[in-house]
């Protein structure tokens, strides 16, 4: 009986030790296949780096080579004038007599809504620099701060503005080193959630400041070195003794100079150079894509301004007390004007102003119908904002985005259209269309439900025109003067 204990004992002895070493074989294969793995893992990486950087390295060879070349003597044009205000002196009140009608509108042309556009991508993947640099160069924008990896070894001289010197600086430029920094502008770019205008000022400022005033054409041409291998289509000209970067645009921009190449107009992005007359470095960069003028809501430090009520006269209950962005409101004053007014209405509210505003309207519209909740809407728009012309206000015609109509003193009818079109697509899920008249700009909203009023069919769908700029008019309810002119209609 002790003899076959100690047997069984014996085997289960060995059965263990046989157990622990499969185990710790199984281990040893599985940490053998592991290693193998992250090693072919990293040799692929390391080969799909090294297809970039050669991919790279190509284009920005022969780049250089085209640049050395003599560059194509262009005249600019003077910028393209601001439109008339199209702006009452006054706005329009209803009469309380008037009764409502439901006449439909004529109209001309239907313009489609801009699909949003993705932001260019470089040629090929940035890989990280052989040896990374520390983004320690550190620059304001608008208050944000922003680092890049950018080290005073980094700068490049022009020896003159040949272009011989201008291609070598561009193949100085052209190296791995500068990698880091073209990748955090980038990062910058996703972080900020900066539209293509945005980026562009990033990169204006932060070469800028990284070469201070002694350079200026040095931080040009570092400019349209980050743009281009940031993916956008840019130029490079000479004018005298200046070095002067050139966008094209998927809009007209009012009263910036520009050149007219291939019948696209390149905007001259320093408004200090007056000369009429260029050499330009005319040369496709692979994959460049067009500059899109949409804007959108740029994530930057806020900066509180003083806050202001707003109070509807019909609805008093309606009432908010609203701060805006003082860096968002410097954002947008540096931003070009523009045609079309559906890049302001697209670009909506801040988060910061949404946050303050929408839970006002949305307790006073809750559990109305979306007719009654639109009238509510509308009146808040039409008086609870002082009105005055561009003219009067800015002695010019700006636009303004929805959070500057909060920001500014007074708004006018198209300020007041783009503020409404947002409010209505974003707190009752509306479809909205501008309605753009000689001389006026109002909006259209198509009711998933049945509402009287002024209106227009467009394919098959009735828009009723809602104009917050005439002071008291419910919904359907277009100005007399204009219900006999055709207006052209805008999607947004």
């Amino acid at each position: 009986m002790k003899k076959n204990a100690i047997i069984l004992l014996f085997f289960i002895a060995s059965a263990g030790a046989s157990a622990q070493g499969h185990a710790r074989s199984q281990r040893d294969e599985l940490e053998e296949f592991k290693k193998k793995s992250q090693q072919e893992f990293a040799g692929y990486k390391a080969n799909r780096e090294k297809e970039f950087k050669d991919f790279r390295d190509k284009y920005n060879a022969e780049f250089a080579a085209f640049m050395r070349q003599r560059w194509e003597k262009f005249s600019s044009a003077a910028g393209v004038p601001l439109p008339p205000s199209p702006d009452p002196v006054a706005p329009p009140v209803v009469d309380p007599q008037k009764k409502p009608t439901s006449d439909p509108i004529p109209f001309d042309e239907v313009l489609p809504a801009p699909q949003p556009v993705a932001p260019p991508q470089p040629v090929a993947p940035i890989p990280p620099a052989p040896q990374p640099v520390e983004p320690t160069f550190a620059v304001l924008f608008y208050n944000t701060e922003c680092r890049v990896s950018l080290t005073p070894n980094l700068k490049v001289a022009l020896a003159d503005l040949s272009e011989e010197s201008v291609a070598n600086a561009w193949s100085a430029l052209s190296d791995s080193k500068y990698n880091s920094a073209i990748s955090d502008c980038l990062e910058l770019r996703s972080r900020l959630k900066l539209c293509d205008w945005g980026y562009i000022l990033l990169v204006k400022e932060v070469s800028e400041k990284f070469y201070g005033d002694a350079a200026p054409n040095e931080a040009v041409l570092l400019q349209m070195f980050i743009l281009t291998q940031s993916g956008y289509k840019v130029r490079i000209a000479k004018a005298d003794d200046r070095l002067a970067m050139l966008i094209p645009s998927d809009r007209v921009i009012y009263e910036y100079s520009y050149i007219d190449i291939d019948g696209l107009k390149y905007y001259v992005v320093d408004k200090s150079l007056k000369n009429s007359s260029f050499t330009i470095f005319n040369h496709e960069f692979p994959k460049e894509q067009l500059i899109s003028l949409r804007a959108s809501q740029p994530n930057l430090n806020v900066a509180a301004t003083a806050p202001k009520t707003y109070t509807s006269k019909r609805y008093p209950d309606v009432s908010v007390t609203v701060a805006t962005n003082k860096n968002l409101i410097g954002f947008y004053s540096s931003y070009p004007q523009s045609s079309g007014w559906d890049l302001y209405a697209n670009a909506s509210l801040s988060e910061t102003l949404k946050q303050d505003l929408y839970p006002v309207l949305r307790r006073s519209i809750g559990g109305k119908s979306k007719a009654e909740a639109a009238n509510i809407l509308i009146n808040f728009v039409q008086t609870a904002f002082e009105y005055k012309t561009d003219d009067e206000q800015f002695g010019y015609e700006r636009s303004l985005f929805a959070d500057e109509t909060f920001f500014y003193p007074a708004s006018d009818c198209e300020d007041r259209s783009i503020l409404y079109a947002v409010l209505v697509k974003e707190l009752l899920g509306l479809e909205v269309v501008l309605l753009h008249y000689p001389g006026h700009l109002a909006t259209a909203v198509c009711f998933d439900e049945d509402v009287e009023g002024d209106y227009l069919t467009i394919g098959d769908k009735k828009f009723v025109v809602c104009d917050p700029t005439y002071i008291g008019a419910g919904i359907g309810c277009a100005m007399e003067h204009l219900k006999t002119v055709k207006a052209d209609v805008l999607k947004i």
